[in-house]
């Protein structure tokens, strides 16, 4: 339903019979917000919307059917007695909407704002915020909806499952069919960006439960469709290059840099903190991760020393920031360096306590198995560590 003033003031006054301070305690907000939503000084925001809508999803019958009695904001129907006054009628008819004007762009805001804030809150609980909303557009989905609209909440419900996704991804749960919902959501309403950037979600999704070869399918698929000058066709050249090093395919690992590095070259988007872009160190320790899988340590190193000397410290997220750190460590352990290996994984550990992912996880216990045959006490330190923090 379209809350504007005069409805709000009848659903309080007619329909539920309160005074304007019980209304205001009832939904949760100031007796203050409430009267200037009545008198129209400010359009009411998404949240006292959303509370309005519960209000109304948990009125009687009665309640309803006199709120409804007074409700004359809605326009009579236009009598079919002419063809042009039959083509106005049906044009107002698929243009009524229960979405109010300011909704779609406060949702969209709020997919962005979600974006930058992914790394700042733990995954569990960035899950739990991201599902709360995406409950609300499936309520709104069922409101009365313009075909434009409803192709918008179509794409917003899809970066709100992809977030979902990469969140349980991060937590080490299962986030299949989240990408699944997202990628459906993504073809209904023709959105490339999203599905290319879903298609960068399931590499890593496959890389991680162990099924390096699908991993390379789904990044060649989001190449295909990812839009040039965006962070998701980077992010789609470098998961199919990591992929193709996992299984020893150094020529399929060498194209998918190279073409990272071109998609990268022409970036038309800035570079901000967000699940949707890319830090500055984000080439480099693709590179790296690329050939440590590739046993090639010389160049795994070169390209690590390149990406945390990148992050220094800027303010990169945590996962490349460690991941950085430990694809060095492993570099310098497969060249027997054990001392500095052992300082650089401490170095990693201390930062990705911070905020510890599935991904990283499984990063830094490759780290102890490069070093599992030695026991010099710098080894036996960063072993302990690992198990203080892991614990």
């Amino acid at each position: 339903m379209e809350w504007t003033a005069a409805r709000i003031r009848r659903f309080r006054e007619v329909g539920l019979c309160l005074s304007q301070e019980k209304f205001a305690t009832a939904l949760g907000f100031a007796e203050r917000t409430i009267g200037n939503a009545e008198r129209g000084t400010h359009q009411p925001s998404l949240a006292l919307r959303h509370a309005l809508d519960h209000a109304w999803e948990k009125t009687s019958k009665a309640q309803r059917d006199r709120f409804l009695a007074t409700d004359h904001d809605t326009t009579p129907a236009i009598p079919k007695t002419h063809p042009t006054l039959e083509s106005l009628e049906l044009l107002r008819r698929t243009e009524a909407s229960d979405l109010g004007p300011g909704t779609l762009e406060q949702l969209e805001e709020l997919v962005d704002q979600l974006g930058r804030e992914y790394f700042a809150v733990p995954p569990v609980t960035f899950r739990e915020d991201v599902l709360s909303w995406r409950r609300y557009v499936a309520r709104l989905l069922d409101s009365k909806l313009t075909l434009r609209q409803r192709r918008r909440l179509y794409a917003i419900a899809g970066w709100l499952s992809g977030l979902v996704a990469e969140a349980s991804l991060a937590a080490g749960d299962e986030a299949k069919p989240h990408c699944t919902t997202a990628l459906s959501l993504a073809q209904d309403v023709g959105d490339a960006h999203l599905a290319g950037w879903i298609r960068g979600t399931q590499p890593q999704i496959a890389l991680y439960a162990g099924d390096p070869r699908e991993a390379v399918s789904f990044a060649q698929a989001g190449r295909q469709i990812a839009p040039t000058g965006s962070a998701t066709l980077v992010r789609c050249c470098t998961h199919e290059a990591r992929a193709s090093a996992r299984i020893g395919d150094r020529l399929g690992a060498q194209a998918g840099l190279d073409a990272a590095e071109h998609a990268w070259n022409v970036l038309s988007q800035p570079l901000v903190r967000s699940i949707y872009s890319l830090g500055a160190s984000y080439l480099p320790y693709c590179a790296a991760t690329s050939f440590v899988w590739l046993s090639d340590p010389a160049n795994a190193r070169m390209w690590a020393s390149q990406a945390v000397e990148t992050t220094g410290d800027k303010p990169e997220p945590i996962g490349s920031r460690a991941s950085a750190r430990i694809d060095l460590a492993i570099a310098l352990a497969q060249e027997s360096e054990l001392e500095e290996a052992s300082a650089v994984g401490l170095d990693a550990l201390d930062i990705c306590a911070q905020r510890l992912t599935l991904p990283t996880r499984r990063r830094i216990e490759e780290l102890l198995a490069a070093l599992r045959p030695f026991t010099v006490p710098c080894v036996v330190e960063l072993r302990e560590r690992w198990r203080w923090i892991s614990s």
